[in-house]
Protein backbone atom coordinates (compact mmCIF):
# COMPACT_ATOMS: atom_id res chain seq x y z
CA UNK A 1 0.00 0.00 0.00
CA UNK A 2 1.46 3.36 -0.98
CA UNK A 3 1.29 6.45 1.18
CA UNK A 4 -1.19 8.03 -1.20
CA UNK A 5 -3.58 5.10 -1.35
CA UNK A 6 -7.13 5.93 -0.28
CA UNK A 7 -9.54 2.97 -0.20
CA UNK A 8 -12.57 5.26 -0.54
CA UNK A 9 -11.54 6.24 -4.08
CA UNK A 10 -11.81 2.60 -5.12
CA UNK A 11 -15.27 2.29 -3.58
CA UNK A 12 -16.73 5.46 -5.12
CA UNK A 13 -15.38 4.46 -8.53
CA UNK A 14 -17.02 1.07 -8.00
CA UNK A 15 -20.36 2.77 -7.31
CA UNK A 16 -20.15 4.83 -10.51
CA UNK A 17 -19.11 1.83 -12.61
CA UNK A 18 -21.94 -0.29 -11.24
CA UNK A 19 -24.61 2.34 -11.89
CA UNK A 20 -23.26 2.91 -15.40
CA UNK A 21 -23.58 -0.80 -16.14
CA UNK A 22 -27.22 -0.68 -15.14
CA UNK A 23 -27.85 2.49 -17.17
CA UNK A 24 -26.26 0.95 -20.27
CA UNK A 25 -27.99 -2.43 -19.91
CA UNK A 26 -31.03 -3.66 -21.84
CA UNK A 27 -33.20 -2.94 -18.79
CA UNK A 28 -32.00 0.44 -17.47
CA UNK A 29 -34.18 0.45 -14.37
CA UNK A 30 -32.94 0.45 -10.81
CA UNK A 31 -34.64 -0.98 -7.75
CA UNK A 32 -33.31 -1.57 -4.26
CA UNK A 33 -32.97 -5.25 -5.09
CA UNK A 34 -31.04 -4.57 -8.28
CA UNK A 35 -28.84 -2.06 -6.47
CA UNK A 36 -27.83 -4.79 -4.04
CA UNK A 37 -27.32 -7.26 -6.88
CA UNK A 38 -25.11 -4.74 -8.71
CA UNK A 39 -22.97 -3.82 -5.73
CA UNK A 40 -22.87 -7.33 -4.26
CA UNK A 41 -24.95 -8.88 -1.49
CA UNK A 42 -21.93 -8.89 0.84
CA UNK A 43 -21.09 -5.21 0.26
CA UNK A 44 -22.71 -4.10 3.50
CA UNK A 45 -20.47 -1.12 4.24
CA UNK A 46 -20.55 0.13 0.67
CA UNK A 47 -24.35 -0.09 0.50
CA UNK A 48 -24.74 1.80 3.77
CA UNK A 49 -22.71 4.64 2.24
CA UNK A 50 -24.85 4.55 -0.91
CA UNK A 51 -28.09 4.59 1.08
CA UNK A 52 -27.01 7.56 3.20
CA UNK A 53 -26.07 9.42 0.03
CA UNK A 54 -29.39 8.46 -1.53
CA UNK A 55 -31.21 9.79 1.52
CA UNK A 56 -29.85 13.25 0.71
CA UNK A 57 -31.75 13.28 -2.59
CA UNK A 58 -35.31 14.70 -2.30
CA UNK A 59 -37.97 12.05 -2.85
CA UNK A 60 -41.72 11.47 -2.56
CA UNK A 61 -43.42 11.05 0.84
CA UNK A 62 -42.25 7.90 2.57
CA UNK A 63 -39.06 7.68 0.51
CA UNK A 64 -36.81 8.65 3.43
CA UNK A 65 -38.48 6.08 5.66
CA UNK A 66 -37.98 3.36 3.04
CA UNK A 67 -34.28 4.21 2.82
CA UNK A 68 -33.98 4.21 6.61
CA UNK A 69 -35.57 0.74 6.87
CA UNK A 70 -33.36 -0.49 4.02
CA UNK A 71 -30.30 0.84 5.86
CA UNK A 72 -31.52 -0.97 8.98
CA UNK A 73 -31.85 -4.23 7.01
CA UNK A 74 -28.38 -3.92 5.47
CA UNK A 75 -26.85 -3.22 8.89
CA UNK A 76 -28.73 -6.17 10.40
CA UNK A 77 -27.37 -8.58 7.79
CA UNK A 78 -23.91 -7.10 8.37
CA UNK A 79 -24.18 -7.86 12.09
CA UNK A 80 -25.39 -11.38 11.31
CA UNK A 81 -22.61 -11.86 8.76
CA UNK A 82 -25.09 -12.91 6.10
CA UNK A 83 -25.77 -11.81 2.49
CA UNK A 84 -28.34 -9.03 2.13
CA UNK A 85 -31.91 -10.08 1.40
CA UNK A 86 -34.65 -7.46 1.27
CA UNK A 87 -38.39 -8.09 1.57
CA UNK A 88 -40.16 -7.71 -1.77
CA UNK A 89 -42.06 -4.59 -0.72
CA UNK A 90 -38.73 -2.78 -0.39
CA UNK A 91 -36.71 -4.63 -3.00
CA UNK A 92 -39.17 -3.76 -5.78
CA UNK A 93 -39.14 -0.05 -4.95
CA UNK A 94 -37.74 1.91 -7.92
CA UNK A 95 -34.85 4.34 -7.60
CA UNK A 96 -34.02 7.37 -9.78
CA UNK A 97 -31.17 5.83 -11.76
CA UNK A 98 -30.22 8.89 -13.83
CA UNK A 99 -30.22 11.18 -10.79
CA UNK A 100 -28.34 8.67 -8.67
CA UNK A 101 -25.72 8.12 -11.36
CA UNK A 102 -25.17 11.86 -11.78
CA UNK A 103 -24.95 12.32 -8.02
CA UNK A 104 -22.49 9.43 -7.68
CA UNK A 105 -20.24 10.96 -10.33
CA UNK A 106 -20.17 14.20 -8.37
CA UNK A 107 -19.54 12.29 -5.15
CA UNK A 108 -16.55 10.57 -6.76
CA UNK A 109 -15.09 13.96 -7.66
CA UNK A 110 -15.68 15.39 -4.18
CA UNK A 111 -14.31 12.23 -2.60
CA UNK A 112 -11.03 12.68 -4.46
CA UNK A 113 -10.72 16.06 -2.71
CA UNK A 114 -11.83 14.88 0.73
CA UNK A 115 -9.48 11.92 0.53
CA UNK A 116 -6.56 14.34 0.67
CA UNK A 117 -7.49 14.90 4.33
CA UNK A 118 -9.02 11.53 5.23
CA UNK A 119 -6.58 8.65 5.24
CA UNK A 120 -6.20 5.20 6.83
CA UNK A 121 -5.39 5.76 10.52
CA UNK A 122 -6.48 4.35 13.89
CA UNK A 123 -7.57 1.29 11.95
CA UNK A 124 -8.63 -0.61 15.06
CA UNK A 125 -11.74 1.63 15.02
CA UNK A 126 -12.70 0.55 11.49
CA UNK A 127 -11.49 -3.04 11.19
CA UNK A 128 -13.38 -6.31 11.35
CA UNK A 129 -13.75 -6.08 15.13
CA UNK A 130 -15.76 -2.86 14.67
CA UNK A 131 -18.28 -4.46 12.29
CA UNK A 132 -20.84 -5.56 14.88
CA UNK A 133 -20.75 -2.31 16.96
CA UNK A 134 -20.93 -0.31 13.72
CA UNK A 135 -23.91 -2.35 12.51
CA UNK A 136 -25.80 -2.08 15.80
CA UNK A 137 -25.23 1.67 15.96
CA UNK A 138 -26.40 2.07 12.35
CA UNK A 139 -29.53 0.05 13.10
CA UNK A 140 -30.34 2.22 16.13
CA UNK A 141 -29.93 5.46 14.20
CA UNK A 142 -31.91 4.11 11.26
CA UNK A 143 -34.91 3.27 13.45
CA UNK A 144 -34.94 6.83 14.77
CA UNK A 145 -34.77 8.14 11.19
CA UNK A 146 -37.99 6.34 10.25
CA UNK A 147 -40.08 8.68 12.40
CA UNK A 148 -42.42 10.68 10.12
CA UNK A 149 -41.30 14.10 11.30
CA UNK A 150 -39.89 16.57 8.72
CA UNK A 151 -36.11 17.12 8.87
CA UNK A 152 -35.70 14.76 11.85
CA UNK A 153 -33.27 12.55 9.91
CA UNK A 154 -31.13 15.20 8.22
CA UNK A 155 -28.30 15.56 10.75
CA UNK A 156 -28.17 11.87 11.82
CA UNK A 157 -28.03 10.89 8.14
CA UNK A 158 -25.07 13.20 7.54
CA UNK A 159 -23.36 11.62 10.53
CA UNK A 160 -24.02 8.12 9.20
CA UNK A 161 -22.71 9.16 5.79
CA UNK A 162 -19.46 10.45 7.29
CA UNK A 163 -19.19 7.33 9.43
CA UNK A 164 -19.74 5.07 6.40
CA UNK A 165 -17.17 7.05 4.41
CA UNK A 166 -14.64 6.73 7.24
CA UNK A 167 -15.28 3.01 7.74
CA UNK A 168 -14.60 2.35 4.05
CA UNK A 169 -11.52 4.59 4.08
CA UNK A 170 -10.27 2.95 7.30
CA UNK A 171 -10.12 6.37 8.95
CA UNK A 172 -10.70 5.99 12.69
CA UNK A 173 -10.64 9.74 13.30
CA UNK A 174 -13.29 10.26 10.63
CA UNK A 175 -15.39 7.53 12.28
CA UNK A 176 -15.27 9.42 15.58
CA UNK A 177 -16.39 12.61 13.81
CA UNK A 178 -19.27 10.72 12.19
CA UNK A 179 -20.31 9.26 15.54
CA UNK A 180 -20.25 12.72 17.13
CA UNK A 181 -22.43 14.21 14.38
CA UNK A 182 -24.87 11.31 14.72
CA UNK A 183 -25.06 11.94 18.48
CA UNK A 184 -25.74 15.64 17.93
CA UNK A 185 -28.36 14.78 15.33
CA UNK A 186 -30.09 12.35 17.68
CA UNK A 187 -30.19 14.96 20.43
CA UNK A 188 -31.73 17.49 18.02
CA UNK A 189 -34.18 14.84 16.78
CA UNK A 190 -35.10 13.96 20.37
CA UNK A 191 -35.82 17.60 21.13
CA UNK A 192 -37.95 17.90 18.00
CA UNK A 193 -39.86 14.76 18.94
CA UNK A 194 -40.36 16.06 22.47
CA UNK A 195 -41.67 19.34 21.06
CA UNK A 196 -44.05 17.58 18.66
CA UNK A 197 -45.43 15.37 21.45
CA UNK A 198 -45.96 18.33 23.76
CA UNK A 199 -47.59 20.32 20.97
CA UNK A 200 -49.93 17.43 20.24
CA UNK A 201 -50.86 17.03 23.90
CA UNK A 202 -51.50 20.76 24.19
CA UNK A 203 -53.71 20.67 21.09
CA UNK A 204 -55.69 17.72 22.48
CA UNK A 205 -56.11 19.47 25.82
CA UNK A 206 -57.35 22.63 24.06
CA UNK A 207 -59.89 20.65 22.05
CA UNK A 208 -61.02 18.71 25.09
Amino acid sequence: MTARYRPINHYTNRIVAGLRRVAESDAPQLTFARLIETMGDHSHRLLILMLTLLNMIPGPPGFGGTIAWTTFAVALFMVLGRPIRLPGIIGRRKLPLALLLKASEQVAKVTAIIARFSRPRWRWLTGAAATIPYGIFTMAVSVFMTLPIPFINAVPNVGLCILAFAMLNRDGLGAIIGLAICAIGLIIAGLLLFGVVNLGMAAMAAVG
